[in-house]
């Protein structure tokens, strides 16, 4: 019988054809793919955006039009909602520069900043190469200060949040993934209005991640309640108004809290600035809830959660990449203890002032891209003359 093509099998085929060059083998298992309605992955897009950047700069292949092969690839990804990395994207840039095509230049651009932040540095090389590629187009290396300010082109970096709505489509997936049964809706939704009745909070905390910071569960080490009130206690000075969420199994009879975690605990609820999740239910959810939800009302734009999670679990990646990434750059609080001390004060590194990420000047055409291994280090690439 006819073997059924498989994603493996295809993403297969199309990386030996890039190793070996064959530009024909590779387009037309990629065109068996599109027809069959085959799943898709990134590194079949890789692979292809690859080839297609090494066959456009050699100029070989004949009749293929790289440049528009790439773009409706591009267009693939989007429409099957596979997140292609920087990388890839600077393949289909070499193919843009290979043909001279500035406008499409810029259109992958606008793409790519949805998702691709900041540029490992050997990226960032190859893109100035890209940029410098158009005549009279320079890169100049900016260091951009606290103020957003670009020294090479005058122009002001932007702080891109989400919008409103874009902020209430959130909370709606948020909502639809922690009630997943009639137990779990009825929690979510007591949850839900014991918020909506609270004062308006400025900082929400990862309770469980700011408790285990440096610690190890593996290894016997239990939640440090301390390290939570520290930091709770950092933005009671700063005036603003914590709530911090944990699961309610580290505070049953099994959490065996000594008597001066039982008098933090005691604090935080007669401040009412803890809120204790249900069993069977990840606290993540409630969190996150509260931070889009929060940051969705008046007043909210400056709204902080502070956590060291790199949010790479499974059920994040439920969440769309582009909204979630976007509302992240300009909400999260990174948190350190120099030590486990109880004694050890937290520092936190805020969001800038600007978004560290790509941007396209108000003058259509001029880019500023930041590098990922510093912050302050970028490339002011302006529209030539």
């Amino acid at each position: 019988g006819k073997v059924e093509l498989t994603e493996a099998m295809a993403s297969g085929i199309i990386r030996m054809a890039t190793c070996l060059g064959d530009v024909t083998k590779a387009l037309s298992t990629w065109d068996k793919v599109v027809t069959n309605k085959v799943s898709r992955k990134r590194r079949m897009y890789a692979a292809l955006l690859e080839l297609l950047a090494k066959s456009a700069r050699a100029d070989e292949g004949g009749d293929v039009d790289y440049l528009q092969v790439g773009l409706k690839m591009l267009q693939d990804s989007l429409e099957h909602s596979c997140d292609l990395l920087q990388e890839d994207f600077v393949a289909l840039l070499q193919v843009c520069s290979a043909k001279g095509q500035w406008s499409d230049i810029d259109n992958v651009l606008q793409t790519m900043q949805e998702t691709i932040y900041a540029l490992q540095p050997d990226t960032l090389a190859l893109m100035t190469q890209v940029f410098e590629s158009q005549t009279l187009r320079k890169c100049v290396p900016v260091t951009i200060s606290d103020d957003g300010q670009c020294p090479s082109c005058g122009h002001a970096m932007r702080s891109i949040d989400l919008e409103k709505n874009e902020l209430d489509a959130m909370c709606q997936q948020i909502n639809q993934l922690a009630r997943v049964g009639d137990k779990q809706t009825a929690a979510f939704d007591v949850f839900k209005q014991w918020m909506s009745r609270q004062p308006p909070v400025d900082a929400i905390i990862d309770g469980a991640n700011v408790g285990y910071y440096s610690l190890r569960p593996d290894q016997g080490h239990t939640l440090s309640y301390s390290q939570v009130d520290r930091v709770i206690q950092a933005f009671e000075k700063k005036n603003l108004r914590p709530l911090v969420i944990m699961h309610c199994r580290h505070f049953s009879n099994s959490a065996n809290m000594s008597n001066s975690d039982q008098a933090i605990v005691q604090r935080w609820k007669d401040k009412k600035v803890l809120y204790t999740t249900p069993p069977k239910m990840n606290d993540d959810w409630f969190w996150l809830y509260a931070g889009v939800w929060r940051s969705s009302l008046e007043g909210g734009s400056g709204l902080v959660m502070v956590s060291n999670d790199q949010m790479r679990d499974h059920h994040f990646q439920m969440l769309s990449t582009r909204k979630f990434l976007k509302w992240r750059e300009r909400h999260w609080v990174n948190f350190h203890f120099d030590d486990r001390s109880r004694d050890s004060a937290p520092s936190f590194v805020f969001p800038s002032k600007f978004s560290i990420r790509m941007q396209e000047a108000a003058a259509k055409g001029s880019w500023h891209v930041p590098t990922s291994d510093d912050r302050t280090k970028w490339i002011c690439s302006p529209a030539p003359p």
